[in-house]
């Protein structure tokens, strides 16, 4: 893969960042704006789940489809479960407490000057720091969610605190690092192109191959289509449910009334085969989701190799 990274430019990161900010929230709601539609159709729900992984090595939005979504609370669930452990980590928080009369991190008393007077080039410089972090958690991709955003969010603090000298820290700290690494990674993949800031002229990206299109060429496309459905007993899946991962989602096994598992290929632009993973789905309600806790996407990362 044709490495064109440039060297570190706090003025760059200043633009960049604020760029990036804008383009993640577009992401965000095209993609809830999707899953709901999807949500009807469990090969679907299936395939999304699949595609979006292999489109950009994205697992992390890939969950907007899986159980840890479940009334659209994919976002709370990743504060309540990983963000205000470490906000309120000296406030003795546990996951769903009220953090209404809590003081922790976020509050405006533990901003240095730094966080006072960043312009986003300093967040710009945590961010570049905790990338190669990312990419070592999520290489071999986002099965195991609990390790990957414990591990982040606890270097996360450290990494702050080195650059800003202070323990100030918030969500939407957070979110931005961590979603401007899986931007950045599903770039290596893709590859990029020149970007100019169209206001300040400032480049904002340069041009680089991504190691899709070293694999497969320039103008290699992946799609993901349901290849077959695989029959799963309803009561032997039920059976074998783990109580306490049901209970962090939100759900209990006697809500689910349906279950099905869809074998997901993926396709280059020459109709060649190139990965497959079984992905499997649930109905609870009118809404199917993926079970990611009987999934395995290990083969979706990687397979360019």
């Amino acid at each position: 893969m044709e490495n064109n990274k440039k060297p570190f430019s706090l003025k760059v990161y200043a633009v960049a960042l604020f760029v990036a900010i804008a383009v993640l929230l577009s992401v965000i709601v095209a993609l809830t704006f999707k899953s709901k539609y999807v949500a009807f159709h469990p090969d679907e729900v299936a395939r999304t789940y699949a595609d979006t992984i292999v489109q950009t090595g994205d697992g992390y939005n890939a969950y907007k489809v899986s159980l840890l979504s479940l009334n659209e609370k994919y976002g709370d669930f990743i504060r309540q479960q990983y963000m205000y452990p470490v906000i309120y980590r000296e406030a003795g928080y546990k996951p769903g407490d009220d953090t209404k009369d809590l003081k922790g991190y976020n509050d405006e008393s533990y901003m240095g000057e730094k966080s006072k007077n960043d312009n986003g080039a300093l967040q710009g410089q945590v961010i570049d720091t905790m990338y190669d972090y990312y990419v070592a958690l999520a290489a071999s991709g986002w099965d195991d969610y609990d390790r990957i955003f414990t591990s982040y969010f606890d270097k996360l603090v450290e990494v702050r605190k080195e650059v800003f000298g202070d323990d100030y820290i918030t969500d939407e700290i957070m979110f931005t690092a961590l979603e401007s690494n899986v931007s950045t990674y599903g770039k290596t993949l893709t590859g990029t192109v020149d970007e100019f800031d169209e206001n300040t002229g400032e480049q904002i990206s340069f041009k680089s191959t991504g190691a899709y299109q070293t694999a497969y060429g320039e103008d290699y496309k992946f799609t993901a289509s349901v290849k077959s459905e695989n029959d799963i007993s309803l009561d032997s899946y039920k059976a074998a449910l783990d109580s306490g991962y049901l209970e962090l989602v939100g759900t209990t096994a006697d809500s689910i009334e349906e279950v099905k598992s869809y074998t997901v290929e993926v396709k280059d632009q020459n109709n060649n085969a190139v990965t497959s993973a079984d992905i499997v789905v649930v109905r609870i309600g009118s809404s199917w989701y993926v079970d990611n806790s009987a999934t395995d996407t290990s083969s979706l990362y990687g397979f360019y190799k």
